[in-house]
């Protein structure tokens, strides 16, 4: 698992994970996008289209994550009960 990535993250973006929104975090780039009262489902759909089918979840620090298997992405979750 890509642990060591997420550690590195800088302290602005550890501060910002919030509860309704899911971050991407790319070799080169870090984004969020709204997920206000999402459903699993929409969650679910989500990771399929930004890391394609074959991810992983996982844990980190108290939030889900998802490490895609074939792009260097990784999805922070912080809403993890919908998991």
């Amino acid at each position: 698992m890509d642990t060591q990535r997420l550690e590195q993250l800088p302290m602005y973006v550890k501060k910002a994970l919030h509860p309704d929104f899911v971050f991407l975090i790319q070799p080169n780039l870090i984004q969020h996008f709204p997920a206000r009262n999402w459903q699993k489902s929409q969650y679910i759909q989500a990771l399929n289209e930004r890391l394609g089918s074959d991810y992983t979840l996982s844990t980190w620090n108290g939030y889900a994550i998802a490490i895609s298997n074939k792009k260097a992405c990784i999805a922070i979750i912080p809403k993890f009960e919908h998991l």
